[in-house]
């Protein structure tokens, strides 16, 4: 399967063209704009210096010969939105549009790192901006929608005139896979998403495993966490770290379970060998979902070898219908974890013990909590406020790889005494 790749170059005011018509959209799983008010400064200038901006890279997504298909931005967000709004003037405030669909902070740093030149990302992108107005939109009716709108701000850039938009260029590699099956298509996508978004780190964390599939229909459901009736199987809990609430990612839950369910012995120590730092785990997450999809992995391509998929979900319905048992199971037991009022685990101590050994013998096993789960409750309760209150400072780092490692095993084995 090989590709065609076009090269060139339009003005700044065609690029803003293209998106005002839509003819140039955004991939559905929506990355966010992550640039600050002095990344845009800085863009500016150097368009003005006529200095180097990286080109970007658009790919035309066509399954039907018939259709006509859309041209996706694949790598490039930043600067065309940036182009955008230095045209219009304002630019999206960073707490009216906060991203709480985020990972949590310990999941992506090592602790003690400085974080403190980390782009905050927001849940926007031009897209909604241009939904806004179902009529149509040019640059004038956006300046008088926004003006009023208390969740934008204006930009401070010097004056740009309409001949600095008509005579600066950017340039751009426009691809179009050269394959018709759908089967071709989406496998293609993915891996050029993995190449561009992943590798490039141009995406946050979640958004680049997104990447991976997003357009894959028969997997999308199973890593987003989703059940046959469309709800989240893990309730839509959230885990508060350092003051702020994200949501709890399946993901980090089902990598790690997965590497323990499929060592012949159940060896926690097969556990995220080779990836005892924090900062490294995600990479690590990543490999997962790239492994299920039959993409590159970035390295120790051997730590998901012995997982078989098919061996686990024998029927490509047995998943979904799991799912659907542990979101059932889930609600059982919200009213006992002792969630905060906005439906959040305090520690990470807390929603492991609760959730590790719950989807092991839910998902992977195929079992079912008793009716009676109250020793259960009982017994995990126990558990975590011995933990959460071990004077040996456990609390204080429930990241390190051997505390993570011995919390799967002790859920796995509460859990055992609880299920058929």
């Amino acid at each position: 399967m090989e590709n065609k790749v076009y090269y060139g170059e339009y003005s700044l005011n065609y690029w803003i063209e293209l998106i005002l018509s839509k003819s140039i959209v955004l991939p559905e799983y929506q990355r966010s704009f992550v640039w600050k008010e002095d990344d845009i400064q800085q863009l500016v200038k150097s368009f003005k210096a006529k200095q180097f901006v990286q080109p970007v890279t658009i790919a035309l997504m066509k399954t039907n010969s018939k259709v006509n298909g859309q041209n996706l931005i694949l790598d490039g967000q930043q600067r065309l939105t940036t182009i955008l709004l230095s045209k219009i003037g304002y630019i999206p405030d960073i707490d009216a549009f906060a991203n709480a669909d985020e990972l949590t902070k310990e999941d992506v740093t090592d602790e003690g790192d400085d974080d403190s030149n980390q782009k905050k990302s927001i849940k926007w992108t031009f897209s909604q901006m241009l939904s806004e107005d179902p009529k149509g939109n040019t640059i004038q009716r956006i300046q008088d929608r926004v003006r009023g709108d208390g969740r934008y701000k204006e930009l401070k850039l010097p004056v740009l005139s309409d001949k600095f938009y008509d005579n600066t260029f950017l340039g751009f590699s426009y691809i179009v896979p050269d394959c018709k099956k759908q089967e071709d298509v989406v496998q293609s996508f993915a891996q050029l998403f993995r190449n561009i978004n992943y590798f490039g780190k141009h995406l946050s964390a979640l958004e680049s495993r997104r990447s991976l599939y997003y357009m894959n229909s028969d997997y999308y459901n199973f890593f987003e966490g989703i059940d046959v009736e469309g709800k989240s199987v893990l309730c839509d809990i959230l885990i508060k770290e350092k003051m702020q609430s994200s949501k709890l990612d399946l993901v980090r839950y089902m990598a790690p379970l997965s590497q323990y369910h499929s060592d012949d012995a159940h060896d926690v120590s097969v556990v995220m060998k080779w990836y005892s730092k924090i900062s490294t785990r995600e990479s690590y997450y990543a490999d997962y979902v790239a492994y299920i999809l039959g993409l590159d992995q970035e390295a120790n391509k051997q730590k998901f070898e012995k997982f078989i998929f098919k061996n686990v979900f024998s029927n490509h319905d047995d998943w979904k219908q799991r799912y659907s048992t542990l979101r059932k199971s889930i609600e059982r037991l919200i009213p006992e974890m002792g969630l905060n009022e906005d439906k959040s685990f305090s520690s990470l101590i807390s929603a492991d013990y609760w959730l590790y050994g719950l989807i092991y013998h839910i998902v992977f096993i195929g079992k079912k909590l008793n009716d009676d789960v109250t020793n259960l409750v009982n017994e995990l309760k126990t558990e975590i406020h011995t933990k959460i209150n071990d004077k040996t400072g456990y609390a204080k780092s429930p990241n390190q790889l051997g505390l993570l490692r011995d919390r799967i095993k002790k859920s796995v084995k509460i859990y055992s005494k609880y299920v058929h």
